[in-house]
């Protein structure tokens, strides 16, 4: 569902961001541990959020902030 161009093009970086940043990485093992969601619905997640994050990038003129994005929980 949803816009056809807007998905192809957040996938991939949608993916990318789930490796290699690590609050982006926390949420997405959030959503999967936590949530109980699957991969694939924790990468659309993903997506939907960074394309909030992009929104609000182009409002504020303000760089991306990954503790915006997810805080991650403080090891115990």
């Amino acid at each position: 569902a949803g816009n056809r161009y807007l998905r192809g093009s957040l996938y991939m970086p949608a993916l990318s961001a789930s490796r290699h940043d690590e609050h982006v990485k926390g949420y997405y093992r959030h959503l999967i541990e936590d949530r109980g969601l699957k991969k694939i619905q924790a990468v659309c997640a993903v997506m939907r959020k960074l394309l909030h994050a992009i929104h609000g990038m182009l409002k504020t003129g303000k760089p991306f902030d990954g503790q915006r994005f997810y805080v991650l929980p403080q090891a115990v």
